[in-house]
């Protein structure tokens, strides 16, 4: 079965000194073969949505995927925007998106196929919390919702970011979602942590000519660097946060998800930090809380080798 998929991201891949994830994703989601991907669109997060714009554009060209509609969506946070400048490479050729907001080509394209469009989430919900409130038949029209957000049986470990970086940036668009009546399937930091991309992974897919996997290979390996450098002090690997996201659309098996009532500190000391209640009979979270890491890696290594 071919699951219908508007992929909502912050992507950074090829901006110096960002993480890589999202673009992995954004492969993922173009070599699936049980993935129709309709939709991008863009929204304020690792990197600014103007810069993001420009990567996601310069690697859906890579992926031989330039016809896929781009919009771009939000450039800031619901209520407290942050000030994020991202730095595009220089020989990136200028592209520019579709004419109009993402946040109508979301809704429009759910209104045209209502229960048929997954919306995967793999930066803050900002674009998709605009779409509930500004279109009251978003929500119940949608076929399916994946969030890449959260930390649910664990914590950041970063006093500065107690929420888990998606939803941090953004908490008011997470309240706005978790109260839709939409049960997202959640896919936290409790299982993406578990994914990894190594050293030398990364160097193989440098070494190798295709447009995409040199490009991702070099850049990854630049990722660890910085991570080994700062916050994870002699790293040899990278987390995949948001591809394994993507991979829930059309693998779900990879991972076990629980049922729960989610609620989301907006502010104080607990910024962006998610409570899940697994007792609550009030549902409105799937939230993920195991992953095979080698049925995940066998099944994104398959799927980029059909690029």
């Amino acid at each position: 079965m071919v699951t219908t998929v508007a992929l909502d991201l912050d992507l950074a891949m090829g901006a110096p000194g960002s993480d890589i994830d999202d673009g992995f994703a954004l492969a993922l989601a173009v070599a699936d073969p049980a993935i129709d991907l309709a939709l991008v669109t863009t929204v304020n997060g690792n990197t600014d949505v103007a810069t993001a714009t420009t990567l996601t554009l310069e690697l859906l060209e890579r992926l031989g995927a330039e016809h896929l509609p781009v919009h771009r969506g939000a450039a800031r946070a619901l209520l407290h925007p942050a000030e994020r400048f991202g730095t595009v490479p220089e020989g990136i050729t200028a592209r520019s998106p579709r004419a109009g907001h993402a946040v109508p080509a979301l809704t429009g394209l759910v209104r045209d196929h209502p229960g048929e469009v997954t919306v995967v989430a793999v930066g803050p919900l900002t674009n998709v919390a605009l779409a509930m409130a500004l279109d009251p038949d978003f929500a119940g029209a949608l076929g399916g919702l994946v969030v890449m957000g959260g930390v649910f049986a664990g914590s950041t470990g970063a006093r500065g970011m107690p929420g888990e970086f998606n939803v941090w940036s953004d908490p008011e668009a997470a309240r706005i979602v978790l109260q839709s009546g939409v049960v997202a399937r959640w896919v936290g930091l409790d299982v993406t942590r578990q994914v990894r991309l190594h050293r030398t992974e990364a160097q193989a897919m440098a070494d190798d000519p295709h447009p995409f996997t040199v490009f991702a290979g070099r850049y990854s390996l630049a990722w660890i660097d910085h991570l080994a450098a700062t916050s994870e002090p002699g790293t040899g690997s990278c987390a995949l946060h948001d591809p394994l996201a993507v991979a829930a659309v059309s693998r779900p098996d990879l991972l076990d998800f629980v049922d729960a009532h989610v609620e989301v500190q907006l502010d104080g000391v607990a910024r962006g930090v998610v409570v899940a209640d697994r007792l609550d009979a009030d549902v409105n979270a799937r939230v993920a809380l195991g992953v095979d890491p080698a049925g995940f890696r066998e099944h994104l290594t398959t799927s980029l080798r059909r690029l």
